[in-house]
């Protein structure tokens, strides 16, 4: 019995093999319709994977044939994939200086009202301009009280959803945007005459399909029209081979500078506690628009959230082109 299933496996394994791996793929494209599919997309690195070893098994098993469907399965997911690499960013800020100059540093704590320790003390010895955060709610608690020694202005939204998404700033906010409909957040602040619009948003899961779209779309709107002056960092839930995300980013006419950079799981994770190896889901991410130059983005160090944080600084372009005036001049006398 158990011979005639192993012999069944041989002869079969490359027909299941490739028939499976055009399913997957064909169904990864049709994500470009359909939210529900579209949540395949964010493993679509793991489908590369199992595509790359379906072409090595058939061709190793003899059936050249069934090879090349697995072939064509990979070229169909690394389609997908290839553009984030193919992308082009916009130059990094050549001559950074402190003037009108902010650093963001983005973290969903995942601890709820009780962040522990050293997401505390990371977010207090950050050194940031702003800290944007989620799934931190009560400014009551001590935690809300250090935090706001060092930042004194607190921008939360208000809405009736649990809405946990907060600003932490030194400076002053001109205006707020807090009723938003969304987990998501917006101050506008002047940073020595230059003007920025700061948002931090939390959007949800792919699943139930379509809402995550929903919840993009109404970002737009907190973005506005003027798109120049934001930044924008937050937990998209979305990795950047999703269509869905894709589509975000050409809406937003912001440029995206987290270039698969994964951020989650920094814990053990799912019901089975699995080891957080290393991060696989690039699903925090930061935007600019035209007037905030990025000078640096990387990925914070791994605390007691499920996420790492994001740590970006950026420079106005004003603040450029007063240093190009600058050493003109020198280079003039």
């Amino acid at each position: 019995m158990i011979g005639s299933i192993i012999a069944v496996v041989r002869t079969n394994g490359p027909a299941v093999l490739g028939r499976a791996t055009l399913l997957l793929a064909l169904a990864a494209w049709g994500g470009a319709i359909s939210p529900f599919l579209d949540g395949l997309n964010h493993f679509a690195p793991i489908w590369l994977a199992v595509s790359l070893a379906g072409v090595l098994a058939c061709w190793l098993a003899g059936s050249r044939g069934w090879a090349v469907y697995c072939a064509i399965a990979t070229l169909a997911q690394a389609v997908i994939i290839a553009p984030e690499f193919m992308r082009t960013n916009a130059p990094l800020a050549a001559t950074p200086t402190a003037e009108r100059t902010v650093r963001i540093v983005w973290l969903n704590t995942w601890l709820g009202s009780r962040p522990s320790e050293d997401v505390l003390h990371y977010l207090e010895t950050s050194e940031a301009d702003f800290l944007l955060v989620s799934e931190m709610h009560d400014e009551g608690q001590a935690s809300f009280r250090r935090l706001r020694a060092t930042y004194p202005t607190v921008i939360r939204c208000e809405d009736g959803r649990a809405c946990n998404t907060i600003i932490f700033a030194k400076r002053e906010a001109l205006s707020v945007q807090t009723q938003t409909g969304l987990r998501a957040t917006a101050g506008d602040f002047d940073i020595d005459g230059a003007q920025l619009r700061l948002i931090a948003a939390h959007v949800a899961r792919p699943n139930p399909p379509g809402r995550q779209q929903r919840e993009l779309d109404a970002l737009l709107d907190v973005i506005g029209s003027d798109q120049a002056s934001v930044i924008l960092a937050g937990d998209f839930n979305s990795t950047p081979w999703s269509f869905t995300l894709r589509r975000f980013d050409g809406a937003s006419e912001l440029q995206r500078h987290t270039r698969a950079l994964p951020t989650w799981p920094a814990q053990e994770w799912t019901r089975l506690r699995l080891p957080a190896l290393t991060p696989f889901l690039p699903i925090d991410h930061v935007y600019s628009g035209a007037h905030w130059r990025l000078v640096s983005v990387r990925r914070g160090p791994r605390t007691s959230s499920d996420h790492f944080p994001l740590e970006a600084t950026f420079q106005s372009r004003r603040s450029e082109q007063t240093s190009a005036v600058g050493n003109r001049r020198e280079r003039a006398e």
